[in-house]
């Protein structure tokens, strides 16, 4: 792997970190906006999704959605194919708007938290650099 690629991947990783700092400092915050705290969740799922497949050479597809991400990861590793990650893709896009309210409580914001570290975990695993 040359340089520019690990540098691009570590960007994303980064990227992903960031959420996932958002989520535990929005957690931790009164009142709690625990819509947005699993809006970062799955933000931070995709981008590490994504850099999974970018370090496996896999053109990224323009897409939000987790379940296709875990497809395209699966397909190079079935590890991948045993994360539940629940209706994580509900918090994608259409959260940030008022159409689509939803309103989760907290047990359930710290469980796509737990989803988000075990996806955490699982690609920093396998991403050697």
């Amino acid at each position: 792997m040359n340089s520019e690629l690990s540098d691009y991947i570590k960007k994303w990783l980064e990227k992903a970190e960031h959420d996932m700092e958002a989520v535990e400092l929005i957690i931790e915050m009164k009142p709690l906006i625990l819509d947005i705290a699993c809006f970062h969740c799955q933000q931070a799922v995709e981008k590490y999704l994504k850099a999974f497949l970018i370090f496996n050479n896999k053109a990224i597809i323009k897409t939000h959605s987790i379940e296709v991400l875990i497809e395209e990861c699966s397909a190079i590793d079935t590890d991948f194919a045993a994360i539940d990650f629940k209706n994580l893709d509900e918090y994608a896009v259409e959260i940030r708007y008022p159409d689509s309210f939803l309103q989760p409580d907290l047990k359930e914001a710290k469980e796509y938290y737990s989803i988000a570290v075990e996806i955490q975990k699982l690609v920093i695993g396998k991403i050697k650099f």
